[in-house]
């Protein structure tokens, strides 16, 4: 861990972050972050799917305090589900490529909640739990396209956390127990956009929980939540009520801030 001295000066730094076109800028007074340290996957360059391997992280001293190990987008469907992805020009802003998702759900309606997930895991250490520590910034922003033809009935960003998640998926809830936390993680909703590109902002402090399980503490996205991030999760489905939907969205310039 860091020394409160090196905290308050990563703080500090971290509002002097700039936008430099579609990259943020690092702090100048603490240097040895780079100059892509916002950036999480803006789907160009060499290696599209991936997490920028440059990406800040706090709490790692020993790697320059960036992503040890960074994770890659993977799309994931369940039974019922019939999902694609691909990546198309142009992306959102003048970008070069976005990652476009579609697919059909088929919700049985019987609380099985069949959906479709562009999932983006952070760090990928095994020396580090896998968990991502987001504590030198504030939220998260993306641009997102939802074609008109998209019938989801919900669709959430989410972020889920070691609390949130069981052991399967690297977190440390307890599946077994008669009232856990599992799956209900700190999201934010965004909407249809009929085919037009919207920069979505989320602070932190605007993702709220289900209203079912167990609490989770601290009780908001905040702290050692904050400091225990799995991954970053788009998820469109119907919500458990029975029909066939169709799921079109492409998703660009993902970002911390």
């Amino acid at each position: 861990m860091k020394s409160n001295s090196k905290q308050a000066l990563a703080l500090l730094a971290l509002g002097a972050l700039v936008w430099a076109g579609c990259q943020m800028a690092a702090p100048t007074s603490y240097s040895h972050l780079i100059s892509t340290g916002a950036l999480v996957v803006n789907f160009d360059g060499a290696s599209p799917m991936n997490v920028n391997p440059q990406l800040a992280e706090a709490n790692r001293p020993t790697n320059n305090d960036t992503v040890i190990i960074p994770g890659a987008v993977g799309i994931v469907g369940a039974t019922g589900v019939v999902v694609s992805s691909a990546l198309v020009a142009p992306g959102a802003a003048g970008t070069a490529q976005c990652l476009h998702v579609f697919g059909t759900v088929n919700d049985p309606g019987n609380a099985s909640y069949p959906s479709i997930q562009m999932q983006l895991p952070l760090e990928k250490s095994a020396s580090v739990s896998a968990f991502y520590d987001a504590s030198f910034f504030s939220g998260v922003k993306f641009y997102v396209k939802v074609a008109g033809s998209d019938s989801a009935g919900k669709r959430i960003f989410s972020i889920p956390i070691a609390q949130t998640q069981p052991p399967s998926a690297g977190g440390s809830c307890n599946l077994g127990a008669t009232s856990n936390a599992c799956y209900n993680d700190f999201f934010v909703t965004y909407n249809n956009t009929n085919g037009a590109w919207v920069q979505v902002t989320a602070p932190f402090s605007s993702f709220t929980r289900g209203n079912y399980g167990a609490a989770v503490s601290p009780t908001t996205l905040s702290g050692t939540n904050l400091q225990q991030i799995l991954m970053l999760d788009w998820t469109e489905s119907n919500n458990n009520v029975a029909g066939l939907i169709n799921v079109d969205f492409s998703v660009d310039e993902v970002q911390f801030y």
